[in-house]
């Protein structure tokens, strides 16, 4: 069984449970940062007609995540062994999607603000938590049809996208790669 170390597979479900929702038509390409505590992990992004594809690195090497709408799956691939994961898009993950969330109590827009060059809608939203309620800040370009910046401040956590590039891509992006073997989740390392 293929191994992959404790924090890679953290940040896999990270990359699962924090997915945008592309909008149909939207297509960019862009650099992420993630924040987490004092964790700071930059990555790329790619988006295009319902279509997304996140890439980061870490010390084991690149993790690409690709979200297919259209066929309601999620690849995870794992270049330097050549493997990936599928999972079922639904609505299981733990978390939410870079969206406002779905089961959210509330929903207040705080004003507008200019993000990364995008004029972007600033909403606080109240969503469910095992300890009450969480309080999330979402940033949504409407042009893009998709938030540029969440943050979750309970859990020192934030994510954006930056140097956003409005451009054709290619769908080889959003497909698995030729070689790869699928797996099932791989062991974690002790």
């Amino acid at each position: 069984m293929h191994r992959l170390k404790t924090t890679s597979w953290l940040w896999l479900l990270l990359a699962l449970a924090l997915r945008p929702v592309p909008a149909r038509g939207a297509e960019f390409a862009g650099q992420t940062l993630t924040k987490i505590r004092q964790v700071r992990v930059p990555g790329r992004i790619f988006v295009k007609d319902g279509k997304l594809r996140q890439e980061f690195s870490d010390n084991k090497g690149q993790t690409i995540t690709i979200l297919r709408l259209d066929k309601k799956v999620v690849w995870v691939l794992l270049p330097w062994e050549r493997i990936y994961m599928e999972e079922p898009l639904n609505a299981q993950w733990p978390g939410q999607f870079i969206q406002i969330p779905p089961d959210a109590k509330g929903k207040r827009l705080l004003g507008s603000e200019r993000v990364w060059g995008y004029d972007a809608q600033k909403y606080q939203v109240a969503v469910p938590a095992k300890t009450g309620v969480e309080y999330q800040t979402f940033w949504v370009a409407p042009n893009l049809g998709l938030p540029i910046k969440v943050a979750v401040p309970s859990r020192n956590f934030s994510m954006e996208y930056r140097n956003i590039s409005e451009r054709s891509l290619p769908n080889r992006l959003f497909e698995i790669p030729p070689g790869y073997k699928k797996v099932t989740k791989p062991a974690l390392e002790p």
